[in-house]
Formats: structure tokens, C-alpha cells, sequence
């Protein structure tokens, strides 16, 4: 996948972009509910800056979580301000068990200062609901440095397409998509991945501004639906290759 997306090779100075995957223990599904996703949602917005204002109501936090999802702005007495952002997004996923980030530091130990607040912020709040006591996350996070052309067209697809596809119907990958019609539907319209800042017309909050975006991950993919629909097909094909039949119905 690394010579289909023209672009010059990466840099990043001193500081090397990460693949990060935020597990739940023993497997939790603590990610079914949307208030948890919106939750968080504005959690992972907030600890990028400062931290949440006291006494937010529920329906406070969803609506600014759909506003950071859409782009829109965010009532200012949400969150506190404390630092500027520690680090930039690229890339987000959801699945019922876990989340996975692609990050860049913008200060030294910026990814891990972001994940203890982010982490938890949601545990706090996930274990009161539940009433329960104990880490939410297993520890320490999975986290791989994205040094290659190629590892981050492959880490791209598999953000932001295989693990949405895999909530979409679980076990794709092995017994292959019912339909991929309804599939790509499904990834264009599920709001809790940059699936659809990426390749369609979201501009959300969580993510690095679109020029920096561009710059990383290719102005093609972005702006091109053609390269962009061939880029997630020659995904699945090669994902799927080793199966009899690629799709089980159109």
C-alpha cells in the first residue's frame, strides 16, 4: 500500500507519530452505550487542553460531544483550559472494548500525560456508573511508532476501516463481508471514527487541522474519492485475499 499514495517521505523531527490502542480489562465492553462514546468523546477533547468544568451535566456532555464531532464550537464554561494541546490526532476508532489513536507529541511525554487524563477521566466516570472499583484499562497502553510510507498507509486502513468494520459485523476479516455496499455506508455514517473527516466532509475538533492532516497523510486521500474508494478496496482485497469468495452477497 505504500507506493499507491504519492507523497514524500515523512518527517517528523524529534518527535514520531504513534499508533496507540487503549484496551478495557478483561476484555469490558465499556463502549456499547453512545453516552459512554460521547462521554468519551469530550473526555479525549478536554485532556488535550485542561480537563472538564465541575458539574457537567449528561445532556451538557453530549451535546458538546456531538459539536466536537461535527465541528461546531464548544460553550467555553465546558472545559478549563490549562495548557496548550499536548498532542495532535490523526486518526481515531472506536470498538466495544477498546479505542485506538494515532497521535503526535507536541511537547516531551505529551501521549502519556494525554492518556492518564483521558483514561482516568472515562474510568472515573464508567466505574460510578457501575460501582465498581478498579483500573479500566489494561496498562501499560499498546503504543507503536509509525516510522514508514508504507506502516502508515496500512495503520490508516486499519483505524479507520478495519475496526469500524469490525463493530459493523464482527469476525469481517475471516468470514468476509456480507454486503459492501452496507459496509461502506456504514463507514461513512459511524460518527465514533475519522472515517468520515478522513474521507468525507467532517471537519471534527479531535483531529489535526486538515493542512497538517493533508501534509501527513497524503492531500490524494482526502480529496479524492476515486484514489480514495481504490485505496479501501485494494485494503480488502488484500485483508480478505486468502478467502474463497471476497464478499458473501453484493
Amino acid at each position: 500500500m505504500g507506493n499507491m499514495i504519492q507523497r514524500d517521505e515523512i518527517y517528523f523531527e524529534k518527535m514520531v507519530p504513534y499508533h496507540i490502542i487503549s484496551r478495557a480489562v478483561e476484555g469490558r465492553k465499556i463502549f456499547l452505550e453512545e453516552n459512554d462514546l460521547y462521554r468519551c468523546i469530550f473526555q479525549m477533547y478536554a485532556a488535550n487542553v485542561g480537563k472538564p468544568a465541575s458539574n457537567i451535566r449528561r445532556q451538557d456532555i453530549k451535546k458538546a460531544a456531538l459539536a466536537i464531532l461535527n465541528g461546531e464550537e464548544i460553550p467555553k464554561n465546558l472545559i478549563i483550559t490549562e495548557h496548550s494541546s499536548l498532542v495532535s490526532r490523526f486518526s481515531f476508532s472506536f470498538v466495544i472494548n477498546h479505542r485506538h489513536e494515532i497521535l503526535l507529541p507536541n511537547i516531551e511525554g505529551g501521549i502519556s500525560k494525554y492518556l492518564q487524563k483521558v483514561n482516568n477521566g472515562f474510568a472515573k466516570y464508567y466505574n460510578l456508573k457501575h460501582n465498581r472499583k478498579a483500573n479500566l484499562f489494561e496498562r501499560p497502553y499498546k503504543a507503536v511508532p509509525v516510522t514508514t510510507n508504507s506502516q502508515l498507509d496500512a495503520l490508516i486502513c486499519y483505524v479507520n476501516v478495519k475496526n469500524p468494520l469490525d463493530v459493523y459485523q464482527p469476525h469481517w476479516s475471516e468470514k468476509g463481508l456480507k454486503n459492501l455496499k452496507e459496509a461502506r455506508l456504514f463507514l461513512e455514517n459511524y460518527q465514533f471514527s475519522s472515517f468520515p473527516d478522513l474521507f468525507g466532509e467532517r471537519n471534527c475538533k479531535l483531529l489535526a487541522p486538515k493542512s497538517e492532516i493533508e501534509k501527513i497523510l497524503g492531500k490524494e486521500i482526502i480529496k479524492n474519492r476515486e484514489v480514495y474508494l481504490k485505496f479501501i478496496e485494494d485494503y480488502l482485497n488484500k485483508k480478505l485475499i486468502a478467502l474463497s469468495s471476497l464478499f458473501l452477497e453484493e
